[in-house]
């Protein structure tokens, strides 16, 4: 089901289409409140404060055109609030507010792009994906072959094969791809 029919759903006050929107949102959020607030709790905190305005304000909007958008903006807003409230001050929450915008939009491009990568990965044979995920950590050829007891040829073959695969199944995203993949 897509977000927009999961927020169509959550206005007539379906709980479940809810708890499945915070399950495929929630992480993302409090990556974006991470990036604010630097701690984990207060993170997780905000991101859930976001999704809990938004289940009170559901009869609010007649329609949100990205509930996504609306979601990082919204957790965006409570960091700089929660940031203000703190001890750091108005000084330096001016000066991030001011860098913000450019920011805000690399973080979510690149947490969007992770994900879209991280799901076509998951969709590719099981020894493939284990390769690809490893390799994105930076690991060496030589490393992933003794991590996974396969020869270095398999890792490069599987690597290979599954770059040749995320290609054609991520060929709008494949700039993206091959920004994140350096030297895979």
């Amino acid at each position: 089901m897509t977000i927009n029919q999961l927020y169509h759903r959550i206005k007539s006050g379906d709980l479940k289409a809810f708890e499945e929107l915070f399950n495929q949102l929630y992480p993302s959020m409090c990556v974006v409140a991470r990036e604010y607030v630097k701690n984990e709790d207060i993170a997780e905190d905000i991101a859930q404060e976001a999704f809990i305005k938004l289940w009170n304000s559901r009869e609010k909007y007649d329609t949100i055109s990205s509930l996504k958008s609306f979601l990082y903006v919204m957790v965006k807003n409570l960091s700089l609030n929660h940031l203000k409230r703190d001890k750091l001050g108005n000084q330096y929450t001016d000066s991030l507010i001011k860098e913000d915008f450019l920011n805000f939009n690399n973080q979510i491009v690149e947490e969007e792009t992770y994900k879209i990568l991280h799901q076509a990965i998951q969709d590719l044979p099981k020894q493939s994906a284990k390769v690809m995920m490893l390799s994105l950590q930076g690991i060496q050829n030589q490393e992933i072959a003794e991590r996974l007891n396969i020869s270095v040829n398999t890792v490069k073959t599987l690597k290979y094969n599954s770059l040749k695969t995320l290609r054609t199944k991520l060929k709008d995203y494949f700039f993206l791809l091959l920004l994140l993949l350096g030297e895979v």
